[in-house]
């Protein structure tokens, strides 16, 4: 009776070790998709960087099959065939990529596919799938050399640049402590710049010349005054440019005695006549001169001021050369 009842209690657990083994597989299996339903598809690589039969297909991360086998074709691409559930062969389409990929920090490789567009015809079962080429180490490092070089090269020079900088004595330094006495003497009044900077007088007065400058130009490119009507009349620069060139041709004529002096008479009274013309000009605009001589003056006068603060600066009044008497002769004969 006691045998009997040991062996009853060893066979009922080797029973419940049983049932649970079969329900683990069972779990196992559901995990695995084993009985579900899987479409095959293909994709061609020129290099499949350590992808290997059973490793995982992913879309968009989410695992949904594995690579079947992996073959070399005649022309030297390699075939992987790969399967993936069913219920996800309608996010094959016809403009999704693979790619091979890397699980974790271990290297482990897997093949990437891309969900395709809605708008267009899933892929077929057994169709082909566009690869993506993947990038190899060695490529990568090559491309990298040059720019490694020349990170090296930009990393010595700036290990100088900071030695240089450290120094007290290099050209660093010293090139800030000339910037520091030349600010030091410019705040100080000393030198040139010094006295430029620093003298309110010379400032002021070049200010004051800048504004009846500006003043002048505005009467100058204004129509009603006297000088801005005349750049401004295209008839005054027609009728003067007809009397320069009479004038030209008489002093020609006169000059070679080719013209006879008949016709360069008979051209004086035209002359005159538009001589008459440029005239009523300058009487219209006699209205405008005395602002414009007004200005004028005002602008001398600044100038004036303005050289007379620059004879007070040592630096310039050595380049200014010494005035000198000038005598204007007039001839004419009163009548």
């Amino acid at each position: 009776m006691i045998s009997r009842k040991y062996e009853t209690i060893v066979g009922l657990f080797v029973l419940a070790s049983l049932v649970a083994l079969l329900f683990m597989v069972l779990i196992i299996a559901q995990q695995e998709g084993l009985w579900q339903e899987y479409i095959e598809y293909k994709t061609l690589f020129r290099n499949i960087s350590g992808l290997k039969r059973g490793s995982e297909v992913r879309l968009a991360g989410l695992t949904v099959g594995s690579v079947r086998s992996i073959s070399v074709r005649p022309d030297g691409k390699i075939e992987v065939t790969f399967e993936v559930l069913g219920k996800y062969r309608d996010q094959i389409r016809q403009d999704s990529q693979a790619s091979i990929g890397m699980i974790g920090l271990l290297g482990d490789r897997s093949l990437d596919l891309t969900a395709g567009s809605k708008g267009l015809p899933p892929i077929p079962e057994g169709g082909l799938v566009t690869a993506m080429e993947p990038l190899d180490l060695q490529e990568i490092l090559s491309r990298a050399a040059p720019s490694l070089e020349n990170i090296q090269r930009v990393l010595v020079n700036l290990e100088k640049v900071t030695e240089d900088m450290a120094n007290p004595k290099g050209a660093f330094n010293q090139a800030l402590i000339q910037i520091k006495e030349t600010v030091a003497k410019i705040n100080q009044g000393v030198g040139t710049l010094g006295l430029l900077v620093n003298d309110p007088t010379l400032y002021k007065e070049a200010t004051q010349a800048l504004a009846s400058s500006r003043k002048l130009l505005d009467s100058l490119n204004h129509p009603q005054g006297a000088l801005g009507m005349f750049l401004n009349d295209p008839a005054f620069r027609q009728d003067l440019q007809k009397i320069i060139k009479d004038v030209e041709v008489l002093a020609a004529n006169l000059r070679q005695g080719s013209g006879p002096l008949s016709e360069t008479l008979a051209r004086l009274p035209a002359i005159a006549q538009k001589v008459e013309v440029i005239l009523g000009y300058l009487e219209r605009a006699g209205a405008g001169l005395p602002d414009l001589v007004s200005t004028g003056q005002g602008l001398v006068s600044d100038a004036d001021k303005v050289a007379e603060a620059a004879k007070k600066t040592r630096f310039l009044k050595r380049h200014l050369a010494s005035p000198k008497e000038r005598t204007l002769r007039v001839e004419g004969e009163l009548k």
